[in-house]
């Protein structure tokens, strides 16, 4: 009984990631094309901070695009090696590795959570960097 509720939640807890993880990078990906065509528009003209900090936006948003596909990456070898471990649980004469690359599941699996929260962090800079840098251009238009 206490398996089966272990299970589930740890079901519950593998989508909310895949479904965090592909809002962060679509997100990001979003706020990259907003940057882009506001460089298309002549009148948008940051000043001063707001001009770094708009410039900043892009590789910030750029890094947690790529920070969410690296996540995405170490948790399927979390996965496979997971389930390897399965198998030689299961079947005595099970001959495949463990590890990939020279990492176990458990490293996988706190590398995946390390990119996932830093992928956040980035993207929450990025995006009140962008943000920022719009709102004080455009707020005299408000």
């Amino acid at each position: 009984m206490a398996d089966d509720r272990y299970n589930r939640w740890q079901g519950l807890v593998i989508a909310q990631l895949s479904v965090a993880v592909a809002l962060i990078s679509g997100l990001s990906v979003s706020g990259l094309a907003v940057g882009f065509s506001l460089i298309q528009i002549e009148e948008f003209v940051p000043c001063g901070a707001f001009k770094v900090m708009f410039a900043w936006s892009f590789p910030l948003l750029l890094l947690a695009a790529l920070f969410s596909c690296a996540a995405v990456v170490s948790r399927l070898l979390d996965f496979r090696l997971t389930a390897r471990k399965v198998r030689k649980d299961q079947k005595s004469d099970y001959s495949r590795p463990l590890k990939i690359f020279w990492l176990g599941p458990e490293a996988y699996g706190r590398i995946t959570w390390f990119l996932f929260w830093l992928g956040c962090i980035v993207f929450l800079v990025g995006v009140v960097f962008l943000f920022t840098s719009i709102g004080a251009t455009y707020a005299n238009r408000l």
